[in-house]
């Protein structure tokens, strides 16, 4: 059959052939390698860790109250592996999930709101000094019963649970963070590092169709991949800092560049954070010797490969061809 969307690999929308956007990613990568600063990236986490599997659920048997309704408490106190209370997450990532009688119970918002056996209600004890974290059941609702099992994600301690945004944790992220890190390197950047084009000023005049002259903040830039988000933060060593001390800086106003469906390149804006903003205080691991227990970024593709038929060889510093 004809593929009426592509004829001999162009697309029919743009006409550019999938092979140009290879050489547009190649051309990408020797640019960034111009007057570029070498970076480190921390990357805020949009979950915690998973505690519970489906197949290996954590049993609830801790019962602290029996009237007018049974709570059982599912963490009592300390700094670590602190339920994620968010009840708008999605895909079963940074919440709590009840099974009750090895079915999926109904999570309501309010005690006023338990109906049946099945519906329970996840608490943050703010009257306490140790703050637990507590599941109410339905007033009728009898433990001897009925099997009860959990599964859950964690985030930081300290954070509001009625105000669940960014800001909102001591490190400035609801689940951590966790530092980018690739092992492979060359003349260009060292380990665990990032190339990041910076603007050579900080903004700039910008006169729109209407003749309005505005002062912008300009844009930084860097390759495909990583991917970055807003809110990341980008540390600038000293060895490469205008000062000769460490800068770090948030990633805000994000754009990608996509040239059909592909993403070529990353735009965005870096906000300047002050020394005595908390996120000064999170490592960054600059070697391979103490990077072994980091999570390896699985989706690290550049210094495997530049384009489908280029290869680089990080032992000789060379790209070689493929045969396909």
């Amino acid at each position: 059959m004809v593929d009426v969307f592509s004829w001999h690999g162009y697309d029919t929308g743009l006409g550019i052939n999938s092979k140009h956007i290879d050489y547009i990613k190649e051309s990408n990568v020797v640019q960034s390698r111009i007057s570029s600063t070498r970076c480190y990236l921390l990357r805020r986490k949009y979950s915690g860790e998973q505690h519970g599997t489906d197949i290996s659920r954590l049993p609830v048997y801790t019962y602290v109250e029996t009237s007018p309704n049974y709570r059982a408490q599912i963490w009592p106190s300390g700094s670590l592996q602190h339920p994620d209370l968010n009840p708008e997450a999605h895909s079963r990532e940074g919440h709590i999930q009840v099974y009750i009688d090895n079915v999926l119970g109904s999570r309501v918002l309010a005690t006023a709101d338990l109906l049946v056996d099945n519906d329970y209600c996840v608490v943050k004890r703010q009257d306490r000094s140790d703050g637990r974290v507590e599941i109410i059941f339905n007033k009728d609702f009898n433990p001897t019963l009925h099997t009860v099992e959990l599964i859950y994600s964690d985030m930081n301690v300290g954070v509001n649970p009625a105000f669940l945004k960014r800001g909102d944790s001591e490190n400035q992220s609801l689940h951590g963070w966790l530092q980018y890190t690739d092992n492979c390197y060359d003349n260009y950047q060292g380990r665990h590092q990032i190339l990041v084009r910076m603007p050579l000023t900080t903004k700039d005049l910008v006169v729109n169709e209407e003749g309005r002259v505005t002062l912008e903040e300009n844009e930084s830039w860097m390759i495909w991949t990583p991917y970055v988000k807003d809110f990341d933060v980008v540390v600038v060593p000293s060895s490469e800092s205008p000062n000769g001390r460490e800068m770090r800086f948030e990633i805000v106003n994000k754009k990608d560049s996509v040239i059909q469906s592909n993403l070529v390149s990353q735009r965005f804006k870096l906000k300047y954070l002050e020394t005595s903003d908390v996120r000064y205080k999170l490592a960054i691991y600059t070697s391979d010797t103490t990077v072994e227990s980091l999570v390896r970024e699985i989706d690290v593709t550049l210094w495997r490969y530049i384009a489908s038929d280029l290869i680089y060889d990080s032992d000789y510093g060379v790209y070689i061809s493929e045969e396909h």
